[in-house]
């Protein structure tokens, strides 16, 4: 049998993992896929490779990973077989064989993510909404939105990473929706630094608050980190919604 590679679209519920990426204790999302693969294919080596990493609690519903397989399964057959070997909080929606060359996070041009925000308690939505008490400013919110497009250097919303070369980030979409007590925050880079969409969230919700201006939000941006201490919004209101890719790569 030849070694194809495979494309996977995934989504899942992140409140029970502990992220996306393998961890020596805990549930993730890769390990669980992968032992899932192992078990239909019967491989022991199995690498699977995701477009990005999402955090402990951080949802996906169009994450992207790639895996290099031998298997006379049928690309159909291969997707329900490993749906189901998986718990009912991941669920691969599409497998197709790509080029050789496709690699799930160094062929993406552009990542999609959406941050929800409930205006009050919400029971229902606990999971899944950062519910806040007090009031926003919702002029303010947009305002400060317009801020991060463009390619700016990122390195004042972002956790630090000795292994990133870059900090620099090129912002295509960066948007809030309002429908009754939701907020809806919408962004997409050709990158994200590692808690990159839930400090923007959290700071400009702190501006929102009146707890900071939208000058000092500037400066924290052009001055690649200023004496801001910006503030990170809780996982369980982040999406991954979708990767693209140029149409040669799949």
């Amino acid at each position: 049998m030849d070694i194809l590679n495979y494309m996977l679209l995934i989504e899942y519920d992140g409140t029970d993992f502990l992220g996306w990426q393998t961890q020596r204790k805990g549930r993730t999302v890769q390990s669980e896929i992968e032992c899932a693969i192992q078990h239909v294919t019967g491989q022991s080596k199995i690498r699977l490779i995701g477009s990005g990493r999402t955090d402990s609690g951080v949802h996906a519903r169009g994450q992207v990973a790639n895996v290099r397989l031998a298997t006379n399964l049928t690309t159909e057959k291969l997707r329900l077989a490993i749906n189901s070997q998986i718990n009912e909080d991941v669920r691969i929606h599409e497998i197709k064989v790509v080029p050789e060359d496709f690699h799930a996070r160094n062929s993406a041009q552009e990542r999609r993510y959406s941050y929800h925000i409930t205006q009050g308690s919400s029971v229902l939505g606990r999971q899944y909404t950062w519910s806040l008490k007090h009031s926003l400013n919702l002029d303010m919110l947009i305002e400060c939105s317009k801020y991060f497009r463009g390619t700016h250097d990122f390195v004042g919303f972002s956790k630090a990473n000795v292994d990133v070369n870059s900090t620099v980030c090129h912002v295509s979409t960066s948007r809030w929706e309002f429908d009754s007590r939701d907020a809806i925050y919408h962004v997409g880079a050709n990158r994200f630094l590692h808690h990159m969409v839930r400090y923007l969230v959290g700071t400009m919700v702190e501006v929102a608050r009146g707890r900071y201006t939208t000058v000092q939000i500037r400066e924290q941006l052009m001055e690649k980190g200023g004496a801001l201490t910006v503030f990170r919004a809780p996982a369980q209101g982040l999406v991954l919604e979708d990767v693209q890719y140029p149409a040669h790569a799949t």
